[in-house]
């Protein structure tokens, strides 16, 4: 009467997965001064919501999220990066008539190359949820961006708008609501 044995093996997996995303966009800025003066005003604006400016470009780091913004032509990219440390173990069982031979060997082995292939869909589960988190970080954080952006441009629109108008004479009256954002200026000619 043979006798059965449990062949017990046990695997563990700890991998670094990285996920990252962007999205470009544009901002909508008017031509009403030259380029390189709207850029200047723009850059102001952007320095009083907490950019930093690196030559031609703005830079805003909030947590693993960084925006940036190009001065020259407004384009605008959000990027998330995001690393995980994933540590998974799996276990798993069978069983062998024979205790040291080449059947149990056999098991043995059978097991572990399940085990991996577990612990690499575990590994890639795993990139796939960090991926798909990081993608709706970045879709959150593009809607409260915009609202800031937008705001940061009818400013710098407004000080634009201020600018011309003195240069196209000289200003008699100027009324601003900036609950509303509303500008009226008054120019004599």
């Amino acid at each position: 009467m043979s006798r059965a044995y449990r062949v017990t093996v046990k695997e563990s997996a700890c991998r670094v997965i990285r996920a990252e995303d962007r999205v470009r966009t544009q901002l909508e800025l008017l031509d009403l001064l030259p380029c390189g003066e709207m850029a200047e005003l723009l850059a102001i604006e952007l320095t009083q919501i907490g950019f930093i400016r690196d030559g031609q470009q703005m830079i805003r780091e909030d947590g693993n999220i960084r925006t940036k913004i190009e001065l020259s032509t407004g384009m605008i990219e959000l990027m998330a990066v995001e690393n995980q440390e994933v540590r998974l173990e799996r276990k798993k069982s069978g069983t062998t008539y024979d205790d040291r031979g080449q059947a149990s060997k056999q098991i043995e082995e059978g097991l572990r190359k399940q085990l991996a292939r577990e612990l690499d869909e575990g590994v890639e589960r795993s990139q796939d949820d960090l991926q798909q988190q990081v993608t709706d970080e970045l879709e959150s954080k593009l809607g409260d961006l915009r609202s800031e952006l937008d705001q940061a441009c009818n400013r710098a629109t407004a000080a634009a708008l201020k600018i011309k108008a003195a240069q196209l004479g000289q200003i008699k009256e100027m009324t601003e609501d900036l609950s509303s954002g509303s500008l009226t200026i008054v120019v004599e000619l």
